[in-house]
């Protein structure tokens, strides 16, 4: 029975999709952390790039996490989906797949940050 289970969690593991993620710190403010996945990073055109951030808020025990599309010459973003989890138990509590509307990013803002990040501190694919 043992080896039916090992087998099983062996096959789930290897059938399950599972993307690699590569937070990187970018900024801070307060007790809140900024961080992007640079596996998730794409460029979709010449000023549109895709990336999944993370906003880490220590206080309040809660990571947000944020498909984002940059249009980093309008100096624009979009989410296209987030989720709400709880930090230390990694549980759902929130999950949206409606896309907002494009919204602008001021210079040195948080947002500015993490897309000169992706730009410049991290190697776009």
């Amino acid at each position: 029975m043992f080896r039916f289970f090992v087998s099983l969690a062996l096959v789930l593991s290897i059938i399950t999709p599972c993307r690699a993620q590569d937070f990187q710190f970018v900024d801070s403010s307060g007790l809140t952390g900024y961080y992007v996945d640079m596996d998730s990073v794409e460029t979709e055109s010449g000023s549109i790039i895709f990336a999944t951030i993370a906003v880490v808020k220590a206080d309040a025990n809660r990571k947000f996490l944020y498909d984002v599309r940059f249009n980093h010459v309008e100096r624009t973003y979009q989410i296209v989906s987030s989720k709400t989890v709880e930090y230390d138990t990694q549980n759902v509590l929130d999950s949206r797949d409606a896309p907002r509307d494009f919204r602008a990013y001021a210079p040195n803002s948080e947002m500015s940050e993490l897309i000169n990040y992706i730009m410049h501190g991290g190697d776009l694919p």
